[in-house]
């Protein structure tokens, strides 16, 4: 099933113990809720980026996130399919390749990662 991908966030914290570490986020298109609860309310129509609660982002492989942003391929508003594995040194699933759903942008993809891929 192909989703929209808004955007792809990669994200350090250089003055941590850990300044080399990264973590990487597919910013993903929600519907955008009316909550009427007795804490919160909210009226809402359109679509939101922020994560719906007690749902986890969609991490991506920070190579392959670098490898997007840095050659163009990654288009915003799009619609892709994600490939996903396990990654054995954060223990998480992540996207390790999206595949782009439109011809054109498959051609695009074909041309900005070249033999990077």
């Amino acid at each position: 099933m192909a989703i929209v991908i808004a955007g792809i966030g990669i994200t350090s914290f250089p003055q941590s113990k850990n300044p080399d570490v990264e973590n990487a986020e597919l910013e993903v298109l929600y519907p955008f809720e009316s909550v009427d609860s007795p804490k919160f309310k909210r009226k809402s129509a359109g679509k939101t980026t922020d994560t719906p609660f007690n749902k986890k982002p969609i991490q991506i492989n920070v190579a392959y996130a670098h490898l997007l942003i840095d050659t163009g391929a990654f288009v915003s508003d799009r619609e892709y399919d994600l490939k996903f594995a396990f990654n054995s040194e954060t223990f998480e699933n992540e996207v390790v390749e999206l595949i782009p759903v439109d011809a054109d942008l498959k051609q695009h993809f074909k041309h900005s990662l070249g033999g990077h891929k």
